[in-house]
């Protein structure tokens, strides 16, 4: 008797794999941006807690994301894309059902460590097998990964803000949960019909790390894309929502839609570098340094702004400004490829991720804590911080937008070239 899977055509299995994958990835976005940046008030209300136990649902999720993907790589390249996901995808499914069902704030952080570390395996398990079946089209196939991951963002904000305002926060949450483990079915059924090669005998070792960290190069395009990365999505997922109600004066609906408004840029910017990039002769420094340029004006405005207390719609202009520069792994990735010897892709990649992550975690936590600096002013259930709150945490910011503008401008032109002994 034949599996059933067993007798659609391989390449049709394969395809489900893939999508159901990037299916995965996608509402891995929204568990990231939803929680705390859609719902800060809604969970302020409810636990009746100050800012920084807020943002450290956010730091929870991110910490345990990031410190997992130092690991990811190596397993990758052991075990293979599909077993992670298939292994990772099933923790994520039990967090992202655990948190709005969790009543205590030792569950809800549990819950939320459960859903990064089942999370952290999804991105860099897609990255290799799209690297095993696009392999020519690299660059343009992993944008559109991007793409509709960032799409999970879009969604996080204004329509899943719409639906905490019809539904509820806990409900909107659990049906989330559902879409998650109706795609991960599919990727298990897709994966249960195709062979999947032997594990590979592969040791651990610090040598793959110390290598890729040795390279001046490499710190510098960790740094630049770990600290762009982080001041952008740290507004999208911890304190632009919130930001833009209490500063600007903003109703929930309003500032969810400027939050939207920059994940669909962000998502089709990424797309438009490699687009931009390979048109170019897969030129690269030209798009690092008009980041770094783009994200020190961008901070440096909104300091001066809230230095002189002025509340005006540009803020929500300058913040989608911000959003065209911050999706850079559809540069940053091949950089790395064309930069580093092909057997540390997977660790070059996690370590990518890496400081990512781990940057938007540390600042999720200094977030809390400075927007604490100057006491809230509470108008009934509703927490309203103060400008002098945000002027302490985007000085912050500015500081660190000076450290990406630095590394921007000593990142080398590749042309699409292999310069592994070149660069150090």
């Amino acid at each position: 008797m034949h599996y059933f899977p067993d007798r659609i055509p391989r390449r049709y299995r394969l395809l489900g794999l893939l999508i159901s994958g990037t299916a995965l990835y996608f509402f891995a976005n929204i568990q990231r941006v939803a929680i705390p940046g859609s719902i800060f008030d809604v969970l302020q209300q409810e636990l009746h807690v100050s800012a920084p136990y807020i943002t450290a649902f956010g730091s929870s999720f991110m910490y345990i994301y990031a410190l997992c993907q130092l690991g990811i790589g190596l397993l990758v390249d052991r075990y293979s894309g599909r077993r992670v996901i298939a292994f990772g995808a099933a923790l994520f499914c039990i967090g992202s059902f655990l948190f709005p069902l969790s009543h205590t704030l030792t569950m809800l952080y549990l819950s939320r460590v459960l859903t990064g570390l089942g999370a952290s395996a999804l991105y860099l398990s897609m990255v290799r097998e799209i690297m095993r079946v696009f392999d020519k089209n690299f660059t343009i196939f992993l944008s559109v990964l991007i793409l509709i991951g960032y799409a999970g963002g879009i969604i996080a904000n204004a329509p899943l803000v719409v639906c905490v305002n019809h539904f509820g926060w806990r409900d909107t949450l659990l049906a989330v949960a559902a879409g998650t483990v109706f795609f991960y079915l599919i990727f298990l059924l897709a994966k249960g019909s195709m062979r999947t090669a032997p594990a590979k005998e592969l040791p651990f070792s610090s040598t793959p790390f110390r290598t890729v960290l040795a390279k001046r190069h490499n710190l510098y395009l960790f740094l630049f894309t770990g600290i762009n990365f982080g001041l952008y999505y740290v507004l999208q997922t911890v304190i632009g929502k919130k930001f833009l109600e209490d500063y600007c004066q903003m109703s929930s609906g309003n500032a969810a839609c400027i939050l939207s408004v920059m994940g669909v840029i962000s998502a089709f910017s990424g797309l438009g570098f490699a687009i931009l990039s390979r048109m170019l002769g897969n030129r690269r420094q030209i798009f690092v340094r008009i980041v770094g340029v783009t994200c020190l004006l961008v901070f440096a405005s909104l300091t001066v702004l809230l230095l002189l207390e002025i509340r005006t719609a540009w803020i929500a202009a300058l913040l989608c400004l911000l959003s065209f520069t911050a999706s850079t792994s559809s540069i940053a990735v091949p950089l790395l490829r064309e930069t580093n010897m092909a057997k540390f892709s997977g660790v070059s990649v996690s370590l990518l991720n890496f400081s990512c992550y781990i940057t938007v975690a540390l600042l999720g936590n200094a977030v809390g804590f400075l927007m604490n600096l100057y006491p809230p002013q509470q108008i009934g259930d509703l927490w309203v911080y103060s400008g002098k709150s945000y002027l302490a945490v985007f000085g912050v910011m500015f500081l660190l937008s000076g450290i990406v503008t630095w590394c921007a401008f000593r990142l080398r032109e590749t042309n699409g070239e292999n310069m592994a002994d070149e660069t150090h």
